[in-house]
C-alpha cells in the first residue's frame, strides 16, 4: 500500500513538471489564443526574450483573464480588453503603478471556485475587496489631463440600475447580485465606454474609466446608428457625433440612418410624417409612431386643425397633422444628445403606439457654448446653446434657442415656414445615501408655416395659414432608493400647452348659390351668398396634454439567473379648449354639392383619458454554458376609463416577449412577439357633425324684395360608437454573427398587421335618404315674395364620412446592418444596411360612390366590395464609407444608396358592384355573381365603375443609384466645418411609367448643398 502511494505521488509529480514547463511569453500567448479563440495585439519587442512557468492544462479550466494576469504577473506587463475576445498587451506606464488607489500590480478576482488575477490599468482597472455584499464602484475621468468628470451617466444593463459621479468622478452601485454586469458610461461630450464583468458574491468590484473627448482626432468615430444588443427590441441607436455629421436640420432628417432609409433633401415646405417599418407613411402609420421626449411622449392627440371632417376628413387648406402623427419637422436635432428608434417589440412601458417609437434624449449638464450656422438652398438656421454649471451642489442649467427659416422655392418668398424654439433644463442631484438625480425642462416652440397672398394673383387671393405656439413642461427622475423590492424609483409628468391657429382665405366668384345657417333640422327661408366675396376661415385649438408615470424596478436572483422587474402605472389627458371653427355664415367656404358646413367650438368636447398599468421580467443569465437574455411583459390598456377594468372606449391586454441566445461564440439568435395598441385622438373621437342644405324652392327674380329662397337643413351625427382600438401584432426573428473577429453581421426578419386602424369614410351606418319637397308658386304678388305651397317630392341620398377602423396594415420585410469595421492601412470603415420592405393597406369597408351622370338624383347608388388597397414593394441598400483622418481631424462620409426594386400595384379594384342602394325607399339589393356578370348590370352607368386597364398593371422601376457626400473638418477645438451634397453625380434619369403610357417621372432628388459652421466657446 505504501508503495502504491508512493507511485501515485510520484506520478503526479512528474505529470506536473511536464505541464507546468518555462516557455516563451509569445508561445503561451499563442497556446491561449488557440485554446480559448481569443487574439491578442502586441509590439513583438516588448515580450521578446521573455520566459515564463505555465501550465497548458490550465487553458481549459480558467478564464482568460484569469491566464493573462497569471502570466503576466511580475513581467511589467498588463493587459486590457478592446473588444469581444479582443486583447491588447501593452506595457505598464509609471503612473499606473504609481497609482495611489492600487495595492499591487495585479490583483485578485474569483473566478468561478478560484481565483482570477486581473490587470490594474487606468484604463480597465478592476479589483475585489472581501465584503458581505457586491458592489461596484469607481472613478470616471478624462483621459487626456487626468480630471474627474462629474454628472456622467454610469448604467449598469442587466439590473436597470444607474447613477451619476460625484465631483471627484465617483459612483457606487451596492447590493448587486451574482452575475454577468455591463457597466456602461456615457457623458455628453465623450465618447461613452462600457465593460463587462462577471460578479461573485462577498465582493467589491472597482471599475475605472478614463474618457476621451469625442471629437474627429479618434481614431474612430462613430457618424452612423448602432444596433441595439439581443434580448431587447430591435432598435437603432444614433448618437450625437452621427447627428452633427449628418447635418439634420430637423428629426426626420435623422431616420434615413435606419436599414431601409432612403436619403431625401431637407423639406419643410409639407408636414414630415414618418411610419417605423412602413413605405409610404399614412395618418395611421404616423399616428402609430410615438416620439418621446426625455421620456415624456409627444402627444399629437388634442389635435383638431381640420376644415370639415364630414365631408373631407382629416384635412384643410393649411398645413395641419391632425388625424396623424408628431410632425417631425417641429422637432429640431441640435439639442439631441442621442435617439432610440425602436423598430421591434418595444418594453411594456411603452404604450398609445403601433408601429414603434422614436425616443429623443435632449442634453443635460456643464457644456461651452456652441454656436452653429447652417445654409443650403431652401434654409437658413441658427442655433446656440450651452450648459451651465450653476456650483458644486446647485446643479446645471442646459439652455438653447433655435430659428430656422425655410422656403420651398427661394423665387417665391410668400411661401415659407418658420420655427422658433427654446428651451430650459436644470439637472440635479439630492441626497447623498439614496441619490434622487432629477431634471425639469421647460420648452417653447412657435411654428408657422405660411402662405401668404402671392402679389400677382388677383383672381383667387388665396392665403393659408397655421401658426403653433406650444408651451412645454417636463420633470423626470430616478431616485435610487436601494429597497429590496424597490431598488429604483422613477417618475415623468409633463404637462404640454399649445395655441394653434389656421387660416384659409379664397375668393369665389362667379356663382350665386343658396346656403342656410340652421344649426338643427328644419325647413326655412334662406339667403343668397354674393357673386363675388372673400371667404375667410379661422380654426383655433388650444390643446393640453397632461402625461403622469411611475416605475419601480427591483431585482433578484433565481438559480442561475438574474431577474429585474419593471413595473408601474401611467395616466394621460388629452383635451382641447379652443374656440374651434368660426367664419362669416353669409361668406361660408365654397360648399361642394349639399354637403355644408357650420361653426364649432372645441370647448365642448370630452377629454381622452388613457390608464395604463404595466409589468416585466427581464431575464439573463446562462442556459447550457452559453448566454441567454429574455424580455417577458404585460401591459394593460384602459382607454376613456369608468372604472379600473371597465370603459366608454374598450380595454387592451398586450403580452410582449423578446429573446436572445447565444448559440456559439460568434452566433446569436433573438426573436420577439408582442401586441401594440394605439387608442384614437379626439378628431376620431368626437366629430363634428355632419350638415346638408338642400333646395327646396328658388326664385333668385330680378328685384330683390320679390326673391324666395326655401332651404331644407338636416343633421347627422358623425360619430362611431363602435370605434375600436386599433392594434398591432409584432413578429420579428434575426440572429447577430461576428465573422473576422469583430465584424457584425445582423439580419431581422420581421411581420407585422395593424387591424382596426383610424380613417375617414363613408359607410352604410352614414348613408341615407332624406326626402326632399318642392314647392311651388301658388301666387305672385308685385313686390313681395311668392306665396308658395308643397308640391312633388323626391329622395337625396345622403352620404356622409364618420371615422371607421376600416385601415387594416401589413408590413413584412428583412433589415440587414453589416459592419465591417475600420480597415486601418486606409484609414476607412465600411458600413453595409438595408432592407427589403412590403406594405400592404387595403379598406376593410365597403366603398360607396354616388355617380350623378345627368346631374340628377341617381336611382342607384352602387356598392363596391371592401379590400380596395395597395401593396408597395422595395428592396434598397445603403453603403457608408466612413474616411477619417484623425491628425488632420477630418472625417467624409460617402453614402452610396441603391433602390435595387421598386414596384407598386392597386389591390381589389372592381368595376361591377356586390350590390346598390334604391333611391326610392333605401333598400340595399345585393347581387349575385350571376347577375354582376349580367348585361344589365355591366352596361348601367349608375353601377359600373369602368375602372381603367392599367389600374391591374403593376407599376415598376428599375435599379436607381444615388450618391451623398457629407465632410466634417474640426478647425482647432473651437470650430468645424460641415460640407454636404445629396446626389452629387446629378443623376436623375427620367423614367417611363410602366402603368401609364406616356407618362414620364424625374426619379432621385435634385442636387441638393448646404453648410455648416460650428463655434464653441
Amino acid at each position: 500500500m505504501r508503495k502504491l502511494l508512493l507511485f501515485v505521488i510520484f506520478c503526479t509529480l512528474t505529470s506536473t513538471s511536464f505541464a507546468q514547463q518555462k516557455i516563451a511569453l509569445k508561445d503561451a500567448l499563442d497556446l491561449i489564443s488557440k485554446g480559448k479563440n481569443v487574439k491578442f495585439t502586441y509590439e513583438h519587442q516588448l515580450i521578446k526574450n521573455i520566459k515564463i512557468n505555465f501550465d497548458v492544462n490550465e487553458i481549459q479550466n480558467h478564464t482568460t483573464e484569469y491566464l493573462l494576469g497569471k502570466i503576466l504577473k511580475n513581467t511589467g506587463i498588463t493587459w486590457n480588453a478592446v473588444g469581444k475576445n479582443y486583447f491588447t498587451i501593452t506595457k505598464i506606464r509609471e503612473k499606473e503603478v504609481a497609482n495611489p488607489n492600487t495595492r499591487n500590480a495585479v490583483s485578485d478576482v474569483a473566478d468561478g471556485n478560484n481565483l482570477v488575477p486581473q490587470q490594474n490599468t487606468a484604463n480597465n482597472f478592476l479589483s475585489v475587496n472581501p465584503a458581505k455584499k457586491i458592489t461596484i464602484e469607481g472613478f470616471v475621468k478624462e483621459q487626456k489631463t487626468g480630471k474627474p468628470i462629474a454628472m456622467a451617466t454610469v448604467q449598469m444593463k442587466e439590473l436597470g440600475v444607474s447613477t451619476m459621479t460625484d465631483e471627484r468622478g465617483h459612483y457606487i452601485f451596492k447590493d448587486l447580485i451574482a452575475g454577468k454586469a455591463t457597466i456602461s458610461v456615457q457623458f455628453l461630450t465623450m465618447v461613452g465606454k462600457e465593460k463587462e464583468l462577471h460578479l461573485t458574491a462577498n465582493n467589491t468590484y472597482q471599475a475605472n474609466f478614463d474618457l476621451d473627448e469625442n471629437i474627429l482626432a479618434l481614431k474612430e468615430v462613430e457618424v452612423v446608428a448602432s444596433e441595439s444588443k439581443s434580448g431587447g427590441a430591435t432598435a437603432s441607436i444614433i448618437s450625437q457625433k452621427a447627428i452633427e455629421h449628418l447635418q439634420a436640420t430637423s428629426l426626420a432628417d435623422v431616420l434615413q440612418l435606419l436599414p431601409g432609409g432612403l436619403a431625401t433633401n431637407p423639406d419643410f415646405s409639407n408636414v414630415n410624417k414618418t411610419a417605423i417599418r412602413q413605405i409610404n407613411a399614412n395618418n395611421m402609420g404616423s399616428l402609430g409612431t410615438a416620439v418621446l421626449i426625455n421620456g415624456a411622449p409627444v402627444s399629437n392627440n388634442a389635435n383638431l386643425q381640420v376644415l370639415n371632417p364630414a365631408s373631407s376628413g382629416a384635412n384643410a387648406s393649411f398645413s395641419t397633422s391632425t388625424g396623424s402623427g408628431t410632425d417631425l419637422r417641429q422637432i429640431s436635432a441640435d439639442n439631441i444628445e442621442s435617439i432610440e428608434v425602436v423598430r421591434g417589440v418595444p418594453s411594456v412601458e411603452y404604450g398609445d403606439l403601433t408601429n414603434g417609437a422614436i425616443i429623443v434624449k435632449t442634453k443635460a449638464g456643464q457644456t461651452p457654448f456652441q454656436l452653429k450656422a447652417r445654409v443650403n438652398p431652401t434654409l437658413n438656421q441658427l442655433w446656440f446653446g450651452k450648459g451651465f454649471s450653476l456650483g458644486k451642489k446647485a446643479g446645471n442649467l442646459n439652455a438653447d434657442i433655435d430659428y430656422t427659416k425655410s422656403f420651398s422655392d427661394q423665387r417665391f418668398a410668400y411661401d415659407a415656414y418658420n420655427r422658433l424654439t427654446g428651451s430650459l433644463l436644470y439637472s440635479n442631484t439630492f441626497f447623498k445615501d439614496k441619490p434622487l438625480f432629477t431634471s425639469t425642462s421647460f420648452s417653447y416652440a412657435m411654428n408657422l408655416d405660411e402662405l401668404k397672398q402671392d402679389p400677382d394673383d388677383a383672381q383667387t387671393l388665396t392665403e393659408n395659414r397655421a401658426k403653433d405656439n406650444a408651451f412645454r413642461f417636463t420633470s423626470n427622475g430616478k431616485w435610487n432608493l436601494n429597497q429590496k423590492f424597490v431598488r429604483v424609483l422613477q417618475y415623468n409628468i409633463s404637462a404640454n400647452y399649445a395655441v394653434q391657429k389656421g387660416y384659409q382665405q379664397s375668393l369665389i366668384s362667379n356663382y350665386i348659390y343658396p346656403m342656410s345657417d340652421a344649426m338643427n333640422d328644419t325647413t326655412k327661408v334662406g339667403q343668397y351668398v354674393p357673386s363675388e366675396y372673400l371667404s375667410k376661415v379661422w380654426i383655433e385649438g388650444k390643446p393640453f396634454n397632461l402625461f403622469a408615470k411611475i416605475t419601480n424596478s427591483f431585482y433578484l436572483k433565481s438559480g442561475a439567473f438574474n431577474h429585474r422587474f419593471l413595473m408601474g402605472g401611467e395616466w394621460r389627458t388629452d383635451a382641447n379648449y379652443g374656440d374651434g371653427k368660426s367664419f362669416d355664415q353669409s361668406r361660408p367656404p365654397r360648399l361642394s354639392g349639399n354637403n355644408s358646413i357650420r361653426p364649432f367650438s372645441y370647448q365642448d368636447i370630452p377629454a381622452l383619458n388613457q390608464l395604463a398599468f404595466y409589468v416585466e421580467d427581464q431575464v439573463s443569465g446562462k442556459l447550457f454554458n452559453r448566454d441567454l437574455q429574455l424580455q417577458l411583459g404585460l401591459r394593460y390598456d384602459n382607454v376613456q376609463p369608468t372604472q379600473f377594468l371597465k370603459s366608454q372606449i374598450g380595454t387592451v391586454l398586450a403580452p410582449r416577449i423578446n429573446i436572445g441566445y447565444q448559440l456559439t461564440e460568434t452566433l446569436t439568435i433573438r426573436g420577439g412577439y408582442g401586441i401594440t395598441a394605439k387608442a384614437p385622438t379626439l378628431l376620431y373621437l368626437y366629430p363634428q357633425d355632419a350638415y346638408f342644405d338642400l333646395l327646396n324652392f328658388n326664385y333668385y327674380a330680378t328685384n330683390p324684395a320679390e326673391r324666395l329662397l326655401i332651404v331644407t337643413t338636416r343633421r347627422f351625427k358623425s360619430d362611431n360608437s363602435d370605434l375600436k382600438i386599433a392594434t398591432n401584432n409584432k413578429a420579428e426573428l434575426g440572429f447577430d454573427y461576428t465573422l473576422f473577429g469583430s465584424r457584425q453581421l445582423r439580419v431581422t426578419f420581421y411581420k407585422e398587421h395593424i387591424k382596426n386602424g383610424y380613417d375617414f369614410g363613408s359607410t352604410l351606418q352614414s348613408s341615407t335618404l332624406i326626402p326632399v319637397t318642392n314647392y311651388v308658386v301658388a301666387s305672385a304678388p308685385a313686390g313681395q315674395p311668392p306665396t308658395v305651397i308643397p308640391g312633388s317630392s323626391y329622395n337625396f341620398f345622403a352620404s356622409y364620412n364618420q371615422p371607421t377602423n376600416n385601415v387594416d396594415t401589413k408590413n413584412k420585410g428583412i433589415e440587414f446592418d453589416l459592419d465591417l469595421g475600420r480597415f486601418e492601412p486606409i484609414r476607412t470603415s465600411f458600413v453595409l444596411n438595408g432592407a427589403w420592405l412590403n406594405t400592404q393597406t387595403i379598406n376593410t369597408g365597403y366603398y360607396i360612390v354616388k355617380r350623378q351622370n345627368s346631374g340628377a338624383e341617381p336611382s342607384k347608388v352602387p356598392i363596391y366590395d371592401s379590400g380596395r388597397g395597395t401593396e408597395n414593394t422595395r428592396a434598397s441598400s445603403t453603403l457608408r464609407i466612413i474616411h477619417n483622418i484623425p491628425q488632420a481631424r477630418l472625417i467624409v462620409t460617402l453614402a452610396a444608396q441603391t433602390i435595387w426594386t421598386d414596384q407598386n400595384k392597386y389591390l381589389s379594384y372592381q368595376s361591377i358592384p356586390i350590390g346598390y342602394v334604391q333611391n326610392s325607399d333605401g333598400h340595399v339589393v345585393w347581387l349575385t355573381e350571376a347577375q354582376r356578370n349580367s348585361a344589365t348590370i355591366i352596361n348601367d352607368n349608375e353601377l359600373n365603375l369602368n375602372i381603367a386597364q392599367e389600374y391591374y398593371k403593376t407599376e415598376k422601376w428599375k435599379p436607381l443609384w444615388l450618391f451623398n457626400l457629407r465632410l466634417t473638418k474640426e478647425i482647432g477645438r473651437a470650430m468645424s466645418f460641415s460640407f454636404f451634397a445629396n446626389n452629387v453625380l446629378m443623376d436623375r434619369p427620367l423614367e417611363e411609367s410602366s402603368r401609364w403610357a406616356g407618362q414620364y417621372s424625374r426619379r432621385n432628388p435634385r442636387l441638393f448643398f448646404g453648410t455648416e459652421i460650428s463655434i464653441k466657446f
